[in-house]
């Protein structure tokens, strides 16, 4: 499986899938949207070859779009690998019976999210027929606009059964598609916070593999501020902050769920906790593995720091024990 959704799973095509693609790619009224009124009219056969051909990767080659509930594969769907301005250009494509169900607006939700976490694309590119209505739509419930219009001729060769297409250019900002799907929430119940981060620190072994350590983050949790990410109403993010001193904080405890890592939700929820900090506040500190240890996680912990502003300042080989040395940063406010 590739990504999924509520509703949905995304997985690579098959021989077997056949039958689905012949009912897709030879329906008019699913190509005709992209200028084949009559269908591809392809063969199983040719079919079976390119899903032969495919190689390992997942992007721009078609994958299989399924319903979890009935098992049934209802579509197929390509996720764009950037190009050099960071462009994805995905496509999807539904059996007419499963149309007005809402698998759509799911599917492309779903593109987004695995896209911007996978790749280094800063925008999604969509191409509705300016007579689909419906994909049009789409496009915009995941924060598309409108970048221009478009008309496609075909080779004259390919005239005789194809029709041009009107199409509307729509980009998805990855910026936009946070802001119109993230939010964040400072949580006052105490229990909540424990809860929240149970939840999460429990889903990151690789981060938090101490059973003591994460019983005493858990207990502490409940009375610091905590700041939680929200995505798609789901808790997928926190942060934790203790006081030591009038001057200063400390970031105690913090986690991101692994399928919401590399979509900027760290740092968003960072900058929140900046700046309630900045108004009483001069100092934000954290302590985390240093590069003593060859930890990969915690290498990728230390670039996101620093990348956010923290400076290192002194390692303490024996704080945490020797197996675990702990680097201090620091990050002026």
């Amino acid at each position: 499986m590739i990504f999924q959704t509520k509703r949905l799973k995304v997985r690579k095509a098959v021989t077997s899938d056949v039958e689905m693609y012949l009912s897709l790619w030879n329906s008019g009224n699913v190509m005709r949207n992209v200028g084949f009124p009559k269908g591809l009219r392809i063969s199983s056969e040719r079919i079976c070859k390119q899903i032969e051909e495919h190689d390992e990767t997942e992007f721009d080659q078609t994958l299989v779009v399924i319903e979890k509930a009935s098992g049934e594969r209802i579509g197929e769907c390509k996720i764009g690998l950037p190009n050099e301005e960071g462009i994805s250009c995905p496509d999807f494509k539904f059996l007419p019976e499963y149309w007005g169900k809402g698998f759509g607006t799911e599917l492309i939700q779903g593109l987004c999210k695995y896209t911007f976490s996978m790749t280094r694309a800063k925008i999604i590119e969509t191409s509705p027929n300016v007579k689909n209505v419906a994909s049009q739509k789409m496009a915009e419930s995941a924060g598309g606009k409108e970048i221009r219009r478009y008309i496609y001729n075909f080779p004259p060769k390919m005239q005789p059964y194809t029709e041009d297409v009107h199409g509307i250019i729509y980009h998805i900002h990855k910026k936009d598609w946070l802001e119109q799907n993230m939010r964040i929430k400072k949580i006052k119940s105490k229990d909540e916070k424990s809860r929240i981060c149970k939840e999460i620190i429990e889903k990151l072994p690789n981060w938090f593999g101490l059973e003591s350590a994460n019983k005493e983050y858990i207990e502490k949790s409940a009375d610091t501020d905590f700041y939680t990410a929200y995505m798609f109403e789901k808790e997928v993010g926190f942060f934790s902050i203790i006081s030591h001193f009038k001057e200063t904080s400390e970031i105690y405890v913090c986690g991101i769920l692994p399928d919401f890592h590399r979509l900027g939700i760290g740092s968003k929820l960072l900058r929140k906790v900046e700046e309630d900090l900045k108004k009483k506040k001069k100092f934000l500190t954290v302590k985390t593995l240093s590069s003593s240890h060859p930890d990969k996680g915690y290498a990728k912990t230390r670039e996101f720091y620093k990348a956010c502003g923290f400076v290192p300042v002194e390692e303490f080989k024996e704080l945490w024990g020797k197996e675990n040395p702990c680097l201090f940063l620091v990050k002026a406010l």
